[in-house]
């Protein structure tokens, strides 16, 4: 059938494009070298006691497959995950209620969830302050002390005053030193909190304050907390005070939220960050919650570090990432009827300010696809001892259609937590495609526009070739277009209606194109849709089976990518470190050039 669009009017119309534009060379952010990307978060497991032992509430993770390879081409897990888990964003509501609550401790930043930070907030050039001193030097159920007079010193080795964009980090190696063999469990948090141990290095109220006095606003330590144990500092009235009940851990936080501050808590691999690096902390953008889960990673490559470090500091950072919210489209809606994924669940509290803890702290159920994810090879690819004849009939019918035309599909173990967190990042290729609406026929749906090698080809024609390392970002403008509210009597066109086919899908990658780009040494692809497959059960299957061959990973469910050049941001996308993950909801970002 004759359709709108053809490859061939692409390629041409991507010919003017480089005609007019073959004058401008675009500036363009390194592939980070191997080894300069480091990995800042644990792994969230279910066996391990990392949660927070105290409060209302708080509970272990579960991670659950609840959908598995067989009946299905893929693995999907349910994930429950209170956000108060290894590595996490506090963010002012977590001890600051709004400044007209007349709640304690309100205060003007008391409105500033975590999902309405903004995106430079969340990264920043890496000042280390260097506690492995006074590790293990107080007494039992206290806190060493990071002190002003050790913030001053760290300003004094580097040769100049804290200032916005840095990210001040406390390093005592408390994290790295935990979970040694022979070290009971309960160690690291529950003995802190009983006064059988000493408790972790953390910073007081005077020193978050210097600290954020400088217009510093993201910190992080690797600790457990970081607000530190032991009696007050100070005796607080009014509306300032907690009740009739003060700690030094809750002074600790307000220091930062004074200031419209965050912190990072649950850090490791401190050791190997330089001064200079840049530091990412992405937490999952979750509506209305004043705490996250997060990942965090640095960039030691001075190369890389010193022109990213640079733009951030003039804020040239922008978000990627829906929001996932209860009446929000983000989870798998299906075609048909009964074939929707696990719904998104924000349970609100786990506690509360006005609860036994005293402070603010949410929890979310939710499919491992949910909002902006990581589809890693292990959602699709073959799990150990699977083979094709293990499928179900249909299911085994597409399995051997494709082997017999883009080869064996491979087993894989690469589950999110698996995937190298230096192929999370890179410069960004942003490849406009939506051009392709409009040319499936309505007779064939549900279809999407398929991506092609000819489209890839002439992007590369208009841009230069793609090169490895980079991160090949597909904008097809179906979420800014079509993600809203879902609404009684009105037609869910993110998801749902493309599925049933009473819309055209997303333009979407085929198994040609991700072996071509795999070719040229992509291992990261991403996409504004909520799936980098068609909306075609079985096309949609073959995309996912031919990046698992490949060791490709995709982020998908981006929106405003409109935001970024077609070359020279730098894109990250990071997700919670969750053991056995198929999937991964995060954040992804763009970092643009400093000088555009």
């Amino acid at each position: 059938m004759q359709k709108r669009h053809n490859a061939f009017g692409a390629i041409c119309a991507a010919a003017i494009v480089w005609y007019i534009a073959s004058g401008v060379a675009a500036a363009q952010y390194k592939v980070p070298e191997p080894g300069s990307v480091i990995d800042l978060s644990p792994t969230i497991s279910m066996t391990l006691k990392q949660n927070w032992p105290g409060g209302q509430r708080h509970h272990r993770p579960v991670i659950f497959p609840y959908i598995r390879h067989g009946a299905s081409p893929y693995t999907a897990d349910l994930i429950i995950v209170d956000n108060d888990t290894t590595t996490q964003l506090d963010c002012p509501p977590h001890m600051m209620a709004e400044q007209d609550s007349g709640l304690p401790n309100a205060g003007y930043w008391g409105f500033l969830t975590c999902d309405k930070l903004p995106a430079w907030q969340l990264v920043g050039q890496v000042v280390k302050i260097d506690g492995r001193g006074i590790y293990d030097q107080a007494p039992n159920g206290q806190s060493p002390i990071f002190t002003v007079d050790m913030v001053k010193q760290a300003e004094q080795a580097l040769g100049r005053d804290l200032a916005r964009g840095d990210a001040v980090i406390y390093w005592s190696s408390y994290n790295d030193k935990r979970g040694a063999p022979d070290e009971s469990p309960e160690r690291p948090q529950i003995d802190v909190l009983l006064g059988k141990a000493p408790a972790w290095p953390a910073p007081n109220f005077d020193t978050s304050d210097y600290v954020g006095s400088k217009g510093v606003v993201l910190v992080g330590l690797d600790s457990p907390s970081i607000g530190a144990f032991g009696p007050p500092d100070y005796e607080w009235g009014g509306p300032q005070s907690y009740r009739t009940e003060t700690f030094k851990a809750i002074e600790s936080h307000l220091g930062v939220f004074k200031h419209g501050g965050v912190d990072v808590e649950g850090l490791m691999n401190l050791d190997q960050v330089p001064d200079g690096s840049v530091f990412i902390a992405l937490p999952v953008k979750i509506q209305n919650t004043p705490t996250a889960q997060t990942r965090a990673a640095a960039i030691t490559d001075p190369e890389l570090a010193g022109p990213l470090a640079q733009a951030i500091k003039a804020q040239r950072v922008v978000d990627l990432s829906v929001l996932n919210g209860d009446d929000l489209p983000v989870y798998w809606l299906g075609a048909g009827v009964g074939n929707f994924a696990f719904p998104f669940f924000r349970i609100e509290p786990v506690s509360g300010y006005d609860g036994y803890a005293q402070y603010w702290v949410n929890s979310q159920i939710m499919d491992s696809r949910t909002g902006t994810h990581i589809s890693p090879p292990a959602h699709y690819g073959l799990p150990a001892g699977f083979s094709v004849a293990d499928y179900a009939p249909e299911v085994r019918t597409w399995a051997e259609e494709f082997e017999g035309k883009y080869g064996q599909i491979q087993a894989t173990d690469m589950t999110s937590d698996r995937v190298p967190v230096g192929q999370m990042m890179g410069p960004a290729r942003v490849i406009n495609v939506q051009n392709l609406s409009g040319s499936t026929d309505q007779e064939d749906w549900p279809a999407s526009p398929a991506i092609t090698v000819d489209v890839v080809r002439a992007h590369e024609l208009a841009h230069g070739k793609i090169k490895a390392g980079e991160v090949v970002i597909f904008q097809t403008g179906h979420t800014d277009a079509h993600f809203r509210p879902m609404m009684r009597n009105r037609l869910e066109r993110a998801l749902k209606a493309p599925l049933d086919g009473q819309m055209e899908g997303w333009p979407a990658v085929t198994p040609e194109a991700v072996q071509y780009l795999a070719g040229q040494g992509v291992r990261h692809v991403a996409i504004d849709a909520p799936s980098a497959g068609s909306v075609d059960a079985k096309q949609r299957a073959f995309t996912y089976w031919a990046a698992a061959n490949e060791g490709m990973i995709f982020t998908e469910y981006l929106t405003g990518v409109g935001q970024l050049p077609a070359k020279g941001a730098f894109y990250v996308f990071l997700n919670p470190k969750i053991e056995n993950n198929h999937g991964g909801p995060g954040r992804a970002i763009g970092i643009l050039p400093a000088g555009r």
